[in-house]
């Protein structure tokens, strides 16, 4: 093989690296966009997962205060209801003793 034989494959050697150099270059680079929106997709996740988050304590914590509301208006009621029976069954024991005022 002559000197410029030698040069051309060379040459030819070289170019095909810098072919492949410039295709690494613009993978990389596509790469690159990629893993940069795979990130910013988490980071949105990640703040849609915490206000999220917010969102539900401060439901559970309304619902929370309404159930007690509720459980208190409840308990009244069933007192209320308690001393109301309390009392027909005692108007009806008067009732069978005889000491009815009719």
């Amino acid at each position: 093989m002559t000197p410029e034989q030698r040069l051309d494959r060379v040459e030819r050697i070289l170019g095909y690296f810098v072919k492949e150099g410039r295709r690494w270059r613009v993978r990389s680079r596509e790469q690159d966009e990629k893993i940069n929106i795979l990130i910013q997709a988490q980071i949105e996740t990640t703040e849609h997962i915490n206000n999220l988050g917010a969102e539900l304590r401060a439901d559970i914590a309304a619902s929370h205060t309404l159930h007690e509301k509720e459980m208190a208006e409840l308990r009244k009621a069933q007192k209320l209801t308690h001393r109301e029976l309390q009392a027909l069954i005692k108007s009806l024991r008067k009732g069978t003793n005889g000491n009815s005022s009719d």
